[in-house]
């Protein structure tokens, strides 16, 4: 067998494990915490019957079963995208699920877009600028950024954005300039981890022999930094992508909350109240998914970017 089609195989082996520990630990921990679905079924009711009506909708819903018939029953039917019913919506949790999606997807990538781009920019400016006071005020943002939590981003975006310029609804603002403000609050954090990993890395780029070479040719430092030194800097960035994106999907769920927006973040936290356990199940299996395609993408980008790579695979 071809080492690249092992290689394949052999990601493709351990993503399947990733979503699998995802799904198993999602509906393990569910499990476990206090309260299930037939106690949201029946909340408000009162008087002696309420003994009976709980076991009622247990039976009803299969919770009286021994867990692991539950777990088996829900890991077959997932394998062939039958998620069940969600407990409150009478409908299927895959409808449900993908009604949300786009809003999130469309919220996390825009996220990891503008932090790729902040981070970048950044990094390049850090590079280019020959004043040494306003180098050191720019290489002291990356930590901040890293260490602001998104939540607390998105409040003050909410507070500025909304309250004070009025530039936006704080309560579901559905126009771009809505998703761009709501796509910042998660993207501050991963530009500053981008900025982070590319500076140090553009640092030892730049005094690698081949850049001493290029600065011999009389090439401008724009033109060293940009053409030369930032594709050989760039490899650790792309590896942090994979991580990245997981980020900007667990992000979203605090952010939605935040400014209001429909989305799977304010799914998974209405189902989880409420335990419903489909909807929970298919959320967390599709951001598995996402994470390990992402990575596994990375993984086959890896000797495109670096021709070291495909030299030492022949």
């Amino acid at each position: 067998m071809a080492p690249m089609v092992r290689y394949v195989f052999e990601r493709l082996g351990y993503a399947a494990i990733v979503v699998w520990g995802a799904f198993t630990g999602a509906f393990f921990l569910l499990y476990i915490v206090p309260g299930d679905a037939a106690g949201g079924l029946t909340m408000g009711a009162s008087g002696g019957d309420v003994e009976k009506l709980l076991a009622e909708q247990r039976q009803l819903l299969g919770l009286d079963r021994p867990v692991l018939v539950q777990y088996w029953d829900a890991l077959s039917g997932a394998v062939n995208g039958d998620f069940g019913d969600s407990i409150y919506q009478r409908r299927p949790a895959v409808d449900v699920f993908f009604e949300a999606f786009p809003a999130t997807l469309q919220l996390a990538f825009l996220g990891l877009a503008l932090a790729v781009v902040l981070g970048v920019t950044l990094s390049v400016v850090i590079e280019l600028t020959s004043w040494r006071w306003l180098r050191e005020t720019l290489v002291s943002l990356p930590p901040v950024a890293v260490s602001l939590p998104p939540f607390v981003v998105a409040l003050l975006l909410v507070q500025v954005v909304a309250f004070k310029l009025g530039w936006i609804d704080a309560f579901g603002d559905k126009t771009l300039l809505g998703l761009l403000v709501a796509s910042l609050s998660i993207a501050v954090a991963g530009g500053g981890t981008v900025a982070q990993l590319l500076t140090a890395n553009l640092r030892g780029a730049l005094s690698s022999p081949y850049i001493e070479s290029a600065r011999n040719w009389g090439l401008s430092r724009f033109d060293v930094v940009v053409r030369h030194a930032l594709r050989n800097a760039a490899l650790p960035v792309i590896t942090a992508l994979g991580t990245l994106i997981g980020v900007m999907v667990g992000g979203t769920v605090l952010t939605e909350t935040v400014f209001s927006r429909v989305g799977v973040g304010r799914l998974i936290v209405d189902s989880v109240n409420g335990r419903d356990m489909p909807v929970v199940l298919i959320a967390v299996t599709v951001s598995a998914l996402i994470f390990v395609t992402v990575n596994f993408v990375v993984d086959l980008i890896y000797p495109v970017v670096d021709k070291r790579i495909r030299m030492e695979a022949r």
